[in-house]
């Protein structure tokens, strides 16, 4: 694995999913560590993120999320030091075509902590959906600083 200076989360709209994925990074992140931003595939227009984050955080007595609203992904967001880290699959994919991007900075989440399943988006949904979200999405962010202090050692 090489050293990534960037991490962007990316979800569809950039209003629930890679906000909460960006915020409990910068949480736990370590002094070092790659900076992570969160961005949207398709983010017509900006939107505020969910307030169900920061009801999920809460919670969990963690702090605010800082990121108010969706932002775009956009090419100059790309590095080649840059992680692409996904929700889904179809998501990957769509990074990979639109973005020309390869297999070596893409990844979805799960996959880059070796799972293969992907987030599921809980909108609309009741609250336990919501909190199984949350738990997923924290146990793989903690899994993602992980495995970067376990390659940083490596290096």
């Amino acid at each position: 694995m090489k050293r990534y200076q960037k991490i962007i989360f990316l979800c569809t709209a950039n209003t629930f999913l890679s906000p909460l994925a960006e915020t409990l990074y910068r949480i736990y992140q370590e002094e070092g560590m790659p900076e992570a931003v969160s961005r949207g595939l398709v983010v017509l227009f900006s939107e505020p993120v969910s307030p169900k984050i920061n009801v999920a955080l809460a919670q969990h007595e963690l702090r605010p999320c800082e990121h108010q609203n969706s932002l775009q992904m956009e090419k100059e967001d790309i590095t080649p030091d840059t992680l692409i880290l996904t929700m889904t699959f179809s998501e990957k994919v769509t990074v990979m075509e639109s973005y020309q991007q390869d297999n070596e900075n893409v990844f979805t989440l799960g996959e880059f902590v070796g799972e293969d399943t992907d987030i599921i988006d809980p909108y609309g949904g009741e609250e336990e959906q919501y909190e199984k979200c949350f738990i997923d999405i924290n146990r793989r962010v903690k899994k993602v600083i992980q495995r970067i202090k376990e390659k940083e050692t490596e290096l």
